[in-house]
């Protein structure tokens, strides 16, 4: 074995080695961060639909609070009404009685005496119908009165009842309300807890893919291929976060949404179309397989995690086709 094929050997063991190891512990790390961003959206939307029933409840019982104020005034207005009532009943009791004290006191025997001073049967039974008239007009507005104090009363002992049954309702919605605030600060504990975690993997997974750059520099450390490398601008050795995306390729020069002309520059930056809410106009990054670039343009299909990278030519463009990358935001 010549010393040329065992320096190829021992390069391609550098590589693979370290970059198997630190792939490894990558991949595990992203999965790790995946399942923690799918736990703090089923956190948020718990947290969501607790704040949706709290709204609910706290309705219910301002609801409730209005309906119960509207029926202690109801009650009031109905006992004002009920004594009004009492107060008309004992009012004619007292005349009736008054007029029946009067007519013995003036020496008359009441009813029996104007049915004894008829002159003839026939002024008899007048006199009799008169009486029996007056008497029934009598009854019946003591009746009549007796009858509305007792429909007022009824009405009254119904709002009472309605009042509890609204007491009671309150008293559960305070309950629920309780139990509600309960659980929404147990599910932000535990979301701030999961957002906690999320940050730590992604600065593990910062670290990782810087590792993974500082291996793979020191297996390629001294070749020639780590020199062509470099003179194109490799891989940045300071970055602050990696995004996973998925690249595409555009040709064709224009003047892009930040008013600077496209280009492509192997050895400075090149231009590329982002989502800005996801990387920032104007940021510098590095892409793999591409190199360094600027974020200066913006298109109608690049939404989330999705690049567009410029070059020079529609076979450039197609031989590229669309690739999962990772791209460096430098700092």
């Amino acid at each position: 074995m010549n010393k040329k094929t065992l320096c190829v050997i021992m390069t391609l063991a550098l590589i693979i080695i370290p970059c198997g190891n630190i792939n490894a512990a990558s991949n595990s790390t992203s999965e790790e961060l995946t399942q923690t961003q799918n736990d703090k959206s089923q956190l948020q939307l718990k947290i969501d639909n607790l704040n949706t029933q709290i709204d609910k409840v706290i309705n219910d019982i301002s609801n409730n609070k209005d309906a119960m104020n509207k029926i202690a005034e109801n009650i009031k207005n109905t006992q004002a009404k009920l004594e009004d009532a009492k107060n008309n009943s004992e009012i004619q009791n007292h005349l009736f009685k008054n007029r029946v004290k009067a007519m013995y006191i003036n020496g008359n025997d009441a009813y029996l005496e104007v049915l004894l001073s008829s002159e003839s049967l026939s002024d008899f039974i007048s006199r009799m119908d008169t009486i029996t008239r007056v008497i029934q007009f009598d009854n019946k507005i003591i009746a009549k009165l007796k009858q509305s104090e007792q429909a007022i009363e009824d009405e009254k002992q119904a709002l009472y009842y309605e009042n509890s049954k609204l007491q009671a309702l309150k008293a559960n919605n305070e309950v629920t309300l309780s139990k509600l605030n309960d659980d929404i600060k147990e599910q932000k504990e535990l979301l701030a807890k999961t957002a906690e975690k999320e940050q730590q993997l992604k600065e593990q997974q910062l670290e990782e893919s810087k590792n993974l750059y500082i291996q793979t520099s020191l297996a390629y450390s001294g070749s020639d291929l780590d020199r062509q490398t470099l003179s194109r601008g490799g891989m940045p050795s300071s970055f602050s976060q990696v995004l996973n995306v998925v690249a595409t390729a555009y040709s064709g020069d224009g003047i892009t949404a930040s008013g600077a002309p496209t280009k492509r520059n192997p050895n400075g930056y090149s231009t590329i179309a982002v989502d800005p809410r996801v990387i920032p106009l104007g940021s510098k990054v590095y892409v793999e397989g591409y190199g360094y670039a600027i974020a200066e343009d913006i298109g109608g299909a690049i939404k989330g995690n999705r690049i567009d990278i410029f070059v020079t030519s529609e076979a450039e463009a197609q031989s590229w086709g669309r690739r999962s990358v990772n791209v460096y935001i430098l700092d």
